[in-house]
């Protein structure tokens, strides 16, 4: 069994790569400012470099207690590990079904799924912080930047 440290040194590393390769793809698809605003890798160069900056904060926090991180064991067989693999087969869920029901179903369907499975359990409550979610975002991305989202296969 790996220690605490091992495997956040891992997780720092592989946050690193991808942030990486966000920035690196990014700057490919612009991220200078025009009078139509940001480039299209505005954005995602914007998230690469927050993974970056992430995965340093990963990293210097191992290192300061690592007498404490490399003493814990990580069991991946135990209880709160099986949470973690159910949230992230759910994510994969989502991002596999944005093709097919879009962005706003899609986000829909994991928000209540992932409330749902991270405890809560009032009906109301999880429907409406989702719609008020998708509303927010639906207002600032389609209305407000006119920016599309990804629709629906058979939208498009």
């Amino acid at each position: 069994m790996p220690s605490m440290a091992v495997c956040n040194f891992l997780v720092a590393l592989a946050t690193a790569l991808v942030g990486g390769g966000i920035v690196i793809t990014s700057v490919g698809y612009g991220i200078g400012m025009s009078m139509f605003g940001p480039g299209s890798g505005f954005w995602p160069f914007i998230l690469g470099l927050g993974l970056l900056v992430i995965a340093a904060l990963i990293v210097f926090d191992t290192l300061k207690r690592y007498k404490e991180l490399s003493a814990q064991k990580v069991v991946f067989v135990s209880q709160g590990c099986f949470g973690s693999y159910r949230m992230m087969l759910l994510c994969f869920v989502y991002v596999a079904l944005f093709p097919l029901v879009g962005f706003y179903l899609a986000s829909g369907l994991f928000m209540i799924a992932a409330m749902y499975m991270l405890g809560l359990r009032k009906l109301p409550l999880i429907i409406g912080i989702t719609a008020v979610f998708l509303v927010c975002l639906f207002l600032l991305f389609s209305l407000a930047l006119h920016i599309q989202l990804p629709q629906p296969f058979f939208m498009e």
